[in-house]
């Protein structure tokens, strides 16, 4: 691909080649080219049906805008999926395809159809218009609605700049109706980009040597799905301090550091609808609440309320103080804080921000052959993973 440097040296020559568009994640020129595809839609969320119609378009024209249109309560905000949100998204699913560019139209104010067909369409030329070189050339809406072909033709079949094609919605039989009732049946028809509105966020917290790590590497394992390190523990090791050493700006940089880290695996393409992670920023606060003064916990408590706002975790399991003779293992970051009163201001600080409901305390009674509880807990965790996400994880008691 030229730079826009490039391309511009190479014009002002009299060498005659096809340049490819200067792309950027951000920004893309304006599509250029004798005929143009519009492919709109509510995208909530785009599956590999649109992309099928969206390729089919940009292999057909010089250039394909897509287009996703919505107003303030539709129904993909209703699920979480607003429309800033969805061309957001589908910017960055596009964002290496020079031939594509994505915008959005906004129908607030636009009566409802089919009344609103006259604004809606001037709005929608208005937004073709700014994104393209050539405005005379040849506009191809396509739809998969026979009642949209028929309203756009009504207003515009008298004009040869403009063409209608109806899409064959029985070439992939899915539809956003679907992913949005059953996401993790529909799982692999979503585009990866918007996978992440749908993953199922399970968190374990517990104190320092309760098994944790270990329960959650085996659950997610046991799911093959991603999971996330204690991003604590890496940057402590890092760092070189020690817990009795750790001020606000190491406690700052552990709850960014891990909201990333989670973040990472929500995003990975190794995503299968469930991620599991391995610190949080309620288990940090918990902790840092123990071992700072009133007025460190204060300049911190904006950071983690908007971290704890952004999380979104669909299930809590927490590990409760245990005991296991056996197990004597010291943290290199210095002494743990006392794992009862880590526990109690745990549950106060999950109950405080209202996820009670998504919690589950693993208390498993223990076997005979199974003292410490480890193997209760990692089945006690399989069915609430199965109750509170729908994910099937394939076990036996």
């Amino acid at each position: 691909m030229f730079t826009l440097y490039e391309r511009k040296n190479r014009q002002k020559s009299n060498v005659n080649i096809f340049v490819m568009n200067y792309v950027t994640n951000l920004t893309k020129e304006n599509l250029a080219g004798e005929r143009i595809g519009v492919f709109f839609g509510t995208f909530a969320p785009l599956h590999v049906g649109h992309q099928a119609e969206i390729y089919k378009a940009a292999a057909l024209n010089d250039g394909v805008l897509v287009v996703t249109s919505g107003y303030t309560g539709d129904r993909g905000q209703q699920i979480g999926l607003p429309l800033r949100k969805r061309f957001r998204y589908l910017r960055q699913a596009f964002a290496d395809e020079w031939q594509i560019k994505v915008d959005y139209l906004n129908e607030d104010g636009i009566p409802k159809m089919p009344d609103g067909w006259d604004v809606w369409l001037d709005k929608l030329l208005g937004i073709i218009k700014r994104n393209i070189v050539n405005k005379n050339a040849k506009i191809t809406f396509y739809t998969g609605e026979p009642d949209y072909k028929k309203e756009i033709e009504k207003r515009l079949g008298d004009n040869p700049q403009f063409r209608v094609s109806l899409m064959d919605r029985t070439i992939l039989n899915i539809s956003a109706t679907k992913i949005r009732k059953e996401p993790l049946k529909y799982w692999d028809y979503i585009n990866r980009v918007f996978r992440r509105h749908f993953v199922q966020k399970v968190v374990v917290m517990g104190s320092s040597n309760s098994g944790k790590s270990t329960l959650i590497r085996r659950l997610a394992r046991s799911a093959n799905s991603p999971f996330s390190d204690d991003f604590a523990a890496i940057y402590q090791e890092e760092s070189n301090v020690a817990d009795s050493e750790m001020d606000i700006k190491d406690y700052s940089n552990i709850i960014q550091g891990q909201y990333q880290a989670n973040s990472l695996e929500i995003n990975s393409p190794a995503n299968n609808g469930l991620a599991i992670f391995n610190g949080d920023a309620i288990s940090l606060q918990a902790y840092s609440n123990l071992l700072l003064n009133q007025d460190e916990r204060l300049q911190l408590k904006h950071l983690y309320n908007t971290i704890i706002s952004a999380e979104e975790f669909d299930l809590i399991l927490v590990i409760p103080p245990f005991s296991d003779p056996r197990r004597k293992v010291i943290r290199f970051t210095g002494a743990a804080i006392d794992p009862v009163a880590y526990y109690q201001e745990l549950i106060r600080l999950i109950d405080f921000y209202g996820f009670s409901d998504k919690m589950v305390v693993l208390n498993a009674k223990n076997q005979t052959d199974d003292p410490a509880g480890y193997y209760a807990r990692y089945l006690q965790a399989l069915d609430a993973i199965e109750k509170y996400t729908s994910f099937d994880i394939e076990h036996h008691r």
